[in-house]
């Protein structure tokens, strides 16, 4: 699925800094649960969105906390970030639009 995405270098920094590969990335995007906020698409990747057999198999468990940033009108991944105490949480208090 990240094959059909444009990764901005700043995406990429990201990833690279967090220790995310593209497999990953498609891996986030399949499984994680989409939230529209601040005008941007926000895919964050939960432990219960984690299949079953992927939850013994270290590449994907570690992804717990994950949140990738989409732009809401192309196909193309703005950012990456972990946060698995407060991600969710964050995310939902956000505001609508920012100014």
């Amino acid at each position: 699925m990240a094959a059909n995405f444009v990764i901005t270098d700043h995406a990429r920094q990201r990833m690279a800094r967090r220790n995310v590969s593209n497999r990953q990335l498609s891996f986030i995007l399949e499984h994680g649960e989409e939230t529209h906020c601040a005008g941007a698409r926000l895919v964050h990747l939960r432990r219960k969105d984690i299949p079953e057999p992927f939850q013994r198999v270290d590449e994907f468990a570690r992804l717990e906390g994950v949140t990738v940033v989409l732009s809401s009108d192309s196909p193309t991944v703005m950012t990456v970030w972990r946060n698995r105490r407060h991600g969710l949480r964050r995310i939902r208090h956000k505001p609508r639009y920012s100014c």
